[in-house]
Formats: C-alpha cells, sequence, structure tokens
C-alpha cells in the first residue's frame, strides 16, 4: 500500500523532517493494523484527532507540524485544513474496519445516558465545518454528548468530509437546502439529549464551552436557555447575550469590546442569545413547536424561541464562560439588502407582529445609550457584597456560605462582589462571574455607591463592616446596610477562653464585643450563623432585625455503602483555632481509646494549612494527613465515619454539615452540633467527654443499622433546612424587605 501522489506532497512540503521518518515507519511497518488501532484509541470515537497526531498533525492546534526539533527557519506553517484532512484520509480508508457502528448506534432513543445533543445545520463551506468539528473533538465526552450534522444538501466537499467522521457524528442529510430553521427543527427530531444545543459551523468553540452551559441549566431549574459569548477571531467580543429593542430591532450587546471587559463578564439574565450556540431544554423546545417556521429559512427564529421560553416561566441566561470564536458572516453574507441576508429584514416584521405586546411592556427604547441597562432583565435590587477576600469555597465553610450566598441572590438580584484583598484569584473570581456575580474594584464601588446605584449593602465579617460602614453611609445615607457576621467572633473567643484559659482570648472576646456589639445597632438587619448566635445578638442590639443564614449545603450521592466503608475522617482549615485545638484533643485523648477497641482503623486528616505539628501525627500508625484536597468527593464517600471533635467555636460548623450532605454520619461534640437542630442517636451521635467521643466513634464504626439510620436522617436535616433552596428564602426575604422599605421612602 502507498500514498496517493498529493499526500506525499503534503508530507514532504508541510512535515519536519521526524514527522516524515515517524510516518515512513508507519507505512512501512503496518499501516492497516495501526489505524484499526487509532480507530478505537478513544472510547468517545475521537478516531480523527489521534489519526493525524500518528502522522505528525495536530488537530488540536492550528498548526499541523508537530516535531521535537525546531523547523528551519525558512519554514512556515500553515493551517492545517479540510482539504489536507481528506487528502490524508482518503489514502488511509483503504485500511479501515468494515462495519464499524456510527456514534449515535451506541445510545437507544431516549437513552438517558445522552446528555446534550449538538445540533449543527450546514450547507457547503466544509472548512468552516472541518475546523468546527475538529474544534469539538477536544471538547466534548461522546459518551454522553452526540453530534447531529444536518447536511442542507451541500455541493462541495462537505458530504465527504462527513463520511469521515461517520465514527463520531450522525449525518441527516436533506435532499435540499431547507435553510437554517427546518435543518435544526430535523435535527432535533432525531435528537436524544435532554438538551439540545445548536450551533453554526463557522464556530470554533472553546475551552469549557459546553459544560458551563449545561451547568448553568442545571445549576437552576428555573433557566431554559443559554447562550455563549461570541468573539470575532481577532478576541474582540462579536456578542454577550442580545438586546431586543421596543421596535423589535436587534442590538449585539458587547460589540467590539474587550471579553474582559466586567460589564460582559458575568452571566445574566438576556432578551436572547443567538442560536449560533444556544443551548435549550428539549422539553421547552418541543413544547414550543420547535423554531418556528413563520421564520424560514432563517433570521429572528432565535430571538423568537428566547421570547417563546420566557412566555413559558423560563429565563434566557447569557453564560460568558461559555465561548465561541464565530466567523461571522461566513455562510450568509452581511449585507442585509440582498441574498439570504434579506430575510432579516423581512422576519423582523413578522416577530415584531407576534410580540407586539411583549416588546411594549417590558422592552426598551431603542437607545444604544441605555445598553447596559437593558441587557441584564433581572429586575430585582443591586446589592453591594464586601469581603475581606475573594471566596475560596474549596478552603473553608465561610467561603462556601458566602459563594452559595451570591449565587442565590444572582437568581432574584443584582448582586455586586468586591474584595478588600489585594491577592488575587483568579480562577474564583471567573467563578463568580459565571454564578451571575459582577466583579468590581476598590476604587469603582463607593463612586458607584454615591451614584445610588446599590439599593443594599452586604459587610461581610467585624472587620469588613468596621471599615466601610461610615463611609458607606456617607456615601449614600438611603443605602440599607446588613451587617453579615458570619459567626459571633466574640462567642467563639470566650469559648476559646474557657478551655484553653489563655488571658489573651479574654482580651480579644472582649474587643470584638464592643466591635460587633457597635456594629449590629448601627446596621439595618443582621445575619448571623446560629440561632444561638441570634439569641445572643438580640440581646445586645435590641430592636435590630437578625435574620439566621446558616451554611449551605447541596445535597450529594450518599457514596459507598456500609461495608465498603473504613476509616476516621476528618476536615477542617488548621488556620482556625477551633480547628487545631479539636485534632490535638482528638489525637492525644481519644484515638488512643479508639485504636484500643478498633485495632488497625485509620484517621484522615483533610485541610489547608497543617502546621509541623499536626504533621508529627504521621509518625502515628494509620494517620495519614493529607493538608489541602480540592477535591474531598472521594473521601467522603467512602470514609466510615467523621469526627468533629471541636472544643470550641460558634455559629453552624460548614465540616458537619458537609459530610452529613453526603450521608457520610458523624461524631462530634455539643458546640460541634450547635445551631443544626441534631439529635443523639439520630441525626448525629454527640459526646463531650474522651471516654464518651471514643465509645459513640466504635459503636456507630460496627454497627451497620446504627449507621444506616444517621446516614439516611442527616441527609433529611440538610436537605429540610440547609440547602441552597431552604437558606435561599431567608436569603431573599431580608435583601428584598430591606430594598421593599427603601421604595416606600
Amino acid at each position: 500500500m502507498s500514498l496517493s501522489d498529493g499526500a506525499k506532497r503534503v508530507f514532504k512540503e508541510r512535515l519536519s523532517y521526524p514527522a516524515r521518518l515517524r510516518v515512513r515507519r508507519l507505512f512501512v511497518n503496518a499501516v492497516g493494523a495501526c489505524v484499526r488501532t487509532v480507530a478505537r484509541i478513544y472510547d468517545a470515537g475521537a478516531r480523527v484527532v489521534e489519526l493525524a497526531e500518528t502522522h505528525g498533525l495536530d488537530l488540536r492546534r492550528a498548526w499541523d507540524v508537530k516535531s521535537r526539533r525546531t523547523p528551519p527557519e525558512d519554514f512556515a506553517p500553515r493551517p492545517f485544513g479540510a482539504h489536507d484532512f481528506l487528502l490524508l484520509t482518503d489514502s488511509l480508508r483503504r485500511a479501515r474496519a468494515d462495519g464499524q457502528q456510527t456514534a449515535g448506534d451506541g445510545h437507544a432513543p431516549g437513552d438517558a445516558t445522552v446528555r446534550a445533543s449538538v445540533v449543527i445545520p450546514v450547507f457547503n463551506k466544509v472548512e468552516f465545518t472541518f475546523q468546527c468539528l475538529r474544534s469539538l473533538l477536544r471538547e466534548i465526552d461522546f459518551r454522553e454528548t452526540e453530534v447531529i450534522v444536518v447536511d442542507n444538501a451541500s455541493t462541495d466537499a462537505t458530504p465527504r468530509l462527513l463520511s469521515h467522521f461517520s465514527d463520531l457524528v450522525r449525518v441527516v442529510t436533506n435532499e435540499r437546502n431547507l435553510g437554517f430553521v427546518e435543518a435544526c427543527n430535523r435535527g432535533a427530531a432525531v435528537a436524544r439529549g435532554r438538551y439540545l444545543v445548536f450551533l453554526n459551523n463557522d464556530t470554533e468553540v472553546q475551552p469549557g464551552w459546553l459544560s458551563q452551559l449545561v451547568a448553568t441549566a442545571e445549576r437552576d431549574p428555573e433557566v431554559g436557555a443559554v447562550g455563549s459569548l461570541f468573539l470575532y477571531p481577532d478576541g474582540r467580543v462579536q456578542e454577550a447575550g442580545a438586546i431586543v429593542w421596543r421596535d423589535g430591532e436587534a442590538f449585539h450587546y458587547g460589540w467590539g469590546r474587550s471579553p474582559e471587559d466586567r460589564r460582559l463578564s458575568f452571566a445574566r439574565e438576556a432578551d436572547y442569545c443567538s442560536g449560533a450556540s444556544l443551548l435549550v431544554r428539549r422539553e421547552l423546545f418541543e413544547q414550543l413547536g420547535g423554531f418556528d417556521m413563520r421564520y424560514a429559512p432563517a433570521y429572528y427564529e432565535d430571538a423568537d424561541l428566547c421570547f417563546g421560553v420566557r412566555s413559558l416561566g423560563f429565563k434566557v441566561m447569557y453564560q460568558p464562560l461559555s465561548r465561541v470564536v464565530h466567523h461571522e458572516g461566513a455562510t450568509a453574507g452581511r449585507d442585509v439588502r440582498q441574498g439570504f441576508k434579506n430575510f432579516q429584514l423581512t422576519n423582523r416584521a413578522k416577530f415584531y407582529e407576534k410580540w407586539r405586546e411583549v416588546l411594549e411592556r417590558e422592552h426598551h427604547e431603542n437607545d444604544p445609550a441605555s445598553a447596559d441597562r437593558a441587557a441584564d432583565r433581572r429586575r430585582g435590587p443591586s446589592v453591594l457584597v464586601v469581603g475581606g477576600r475573594v471566596p475560596t469555597p474549596d478552603r473553608d465553610a465561610g467561603s462556601a456560605r458566602m459563594v452559595f450566598s451570591l449565587s442565590i441572590l444572582a437568581r432574584r438580584a443584582r448582586p455586586v462582589f468586591v474584595s478588600l484583598s489585594k491577592r488575587r484569584w483568579p480562577e474564583q473570581e471567573r467563578r463568580l462571574r459565571g454564578l451571575g456575580v459582577e466583579t468590581m474594584g476598590q476604587a469603582d464601588f463607593l463612586r458607584e455607591a454615591r451614584r445610588g446605584r446599590f439599593r443594599v449593602a452586604v459587610l461581610s465579617r467585624p472587620e469588613v463592616a468596621d471599615a466601610l460602614l461610615p463611609a458607606l453611609r456617607r456615601a449614600d445615607p438611603q443605602l440599607k446596610i446588613i451587617f453579615d457576621m458570619v459567626d459571633a467572633h466574640f462567642i467563639r473567643l470566650e469559648r476559646e477562653h474557657e478551655v484553653t484559659g489563655d488571658p489573651r482570648t479574654a482580651e480579644e472576646a472582649a474587643r470584638y464585643c464592643d466591635l460587633e456589639t457597635r456594629l449590629a445597632r448601627a446596621s439595618d438587619l443582621i445575619w448571623c450563623n446560629s440561632t444561638e448566635d441570634e439569641r445572643v445578638v438580640r440581646a445586645v442590639a435590641p430592636g435590630v432585625p437578625v435574620e439566621v443564614i446558616p451554611t449551605i449545603h447541596e445535597l450529594h450521592d450518599a457514596g459507598l455503602p456500609f461495608d465498603g466503608r473504613a476509616g476516621l475522617l476528618f476536615v477542617g482549615n488548621f488556620a482556625h483555632r477551633p480547628n487545631l485545638d479539636g485534632v490535638h484533643f482528638f489525637m492525644r485523648e481519644v484515638f488512643p481509646a479508639v485504636r484500643e477497641r478498633l485495632p488497625g482503623v485509620t484517621f484522615d486528616m483533610a485541610g489547608p494549612d497543617p502546621p509541623a505539628e499536626v504533621r508529627a501525627y504521621e509518625s502515628v500508625e494509620g494517620v495519614r494527613v493529607l493538608g489541602y484536597v480540592p477535591d474531598l468527593e472521594p473521601l467522603l464517600a467512602r470514609a466510615r465515619v467523621f469526627v468533629a471533635p471541636v472544643r470550641f467555636g460558634a455559629g453552624v460548623k460548614g465540616k458537619i454539615g458537609e459530610a452529613l450532605a453526603h450521608g457520610l454520619p458523624v461524631v462530634t461534640t455539643a458546640v460541634g452540633a450547635e445551631g443544626m437542630g441534631l439529635s443523639d442517636g439520630e441525626h448525629a451521635m454527640i459526646r463531650d467527654d474522651p471516654a464518651g467521643l471514643a465509645e459513640a466513634v466504635v459503636e456507630l464504626y460496627e454497627s451497620r443499622e446504627l449507621w444506616q439510620r444517621l446516614s439516611r436522617r442527616g441527609r433529611e436535616r440538610i436537605e429540610e433546612y440547609f440547602t441552597p433552596r431552604a437558606v435561599g428564602e431567608v436569603v431573599n426575604r431580608s435583601i428584598h424587605s430591606l430594598a421593599g422599605e427603601l421604595e416606600k421612602q
């Protein structure tokens, strides 16, 4: 078997010498066997990528040279395109095994494993289709995502290209060009996914594109459609969500700006998002009858679909973390006065007639100067939230509570988060923006407050409130201020003094008592972390409203059953003194008694910043000090007993709530169980003395019946009182009550 002359020329002109050697060796030895092996390398069926890489052609990048040596100075690599690919694959195709299944054949209709169906209508423009499919190969998991390409009777090399992707995509072939609307409807008719994702063939998806679309829909059941951030090939913004003015004209918000512009970088509700990359819940798409055929062959069908989604009571979200490069006009041109693009004008009139009442009632007058206001459909109050630093929910419970609170606010209000720390946490800031939280620099928020932008300000922790409360009162006397204590510091410090006898903690407790009392009395509302904190705060700040906002936890899978689990687990940030004291107490006074009854039992300690005296415990047989663990799921899923031997503290303990949310039973103290309404022997094992704690650990470790009861009842307790749904009602009620008071003034 030999290569065609064209393929030889491709290899010689565009590959480095080492790459040509690899190609020659491949064909001399056993090209047929290699190709059949490559065809099975990925479970997802990404045969094309591996095939090209075997020959030194990297489909994951924009260039086709892959060599360990520096290319010659006169060598100028050029993009690896569809025709290069066809030259390569046509010469090898005879070596492929016959009878391979298509990607779609691996799933039965309605198979729950198909999470999303990506529908791509195409007509000619084979180069764009190839680049689009190539970008999908590195982005999606074919085990849970199907790709459906609807070919509108292409007359170029498109059918030939699609035949080479038969292991990856399902192809629907139309006998004539039906246009975008009907092609999408036909693709959706054969789709199996819970989500339909419509994608233009003149796009290249970026990392995280699909996962961010799906996560946005799954995070909030009220979201019916999600659209992406569109970029030009030069990096400028093409569309960051779209506006429809009262006269029916569409406006691409963010056009020409930088994608890092903070006004464009957070998720928000939009009038509509372009169908060039749009996720829609399948049941809603079917309920609406698909894209309305009155807009065939194209234009305004995506705006119409999004208006339909909103008419059913669902939101349309713009998600900036889902990004695509869009070669605008590549398939239909840009001149609305002629050709296919002329339907944009025709269909605008149809759209206006259909949605006239909604447009006049809900939409802004056609004024680009008001675009920033019109781009966010959320009608709730603008809420300033200030923290000492960017929350890091993978490191401490207070940060997790902050992130959940912000995500809850983003559904009913317009939160803006400001960190007073100079340290940057780019990934965590990015996560906040993906949840719908605008971030703002320290130099900007006081200016915005003076302009009257915010209705409510939430100041998290005493140091932040002490630094900003007077300045915010001066900036906007009408601004309503919530002092978020998180937990009552002075209570925790008083208890620490009672346990340790350290006089410094007594002084610290007195200072915080004065500080927190003064701040509470100067605020319009107090958020605290537990009912015990609430009782004390009401006594020191009578007349000021108080709401309990505990730690917040999502329910997780219960993990392994009793017999599949082993070992003890502790999780906590060791920079927090109650955690450090608790570990020392457990290791010195409890664990030796446990080991006598349970020889060989293991004990894992996970959490950031373990000091040397904690790491020294690794010298004890069976003890592991894991330090920071970014993903605690595996530990929580396989440990048998969670221990939280805290002797002092305040508020609800996040570590306990997280364990219970995973179905992992807990042994703790009365201080640890405080504020959660846990009953001993029903939701957790609660003891205070070393002997009692050791006995509880052993009993829970050995009794399957007790373990199963606590696992079930603990999760039920979290579901009833500590999930985002349960706590979200309190958060939104308190914010809107304050904002409502301001509106009445």
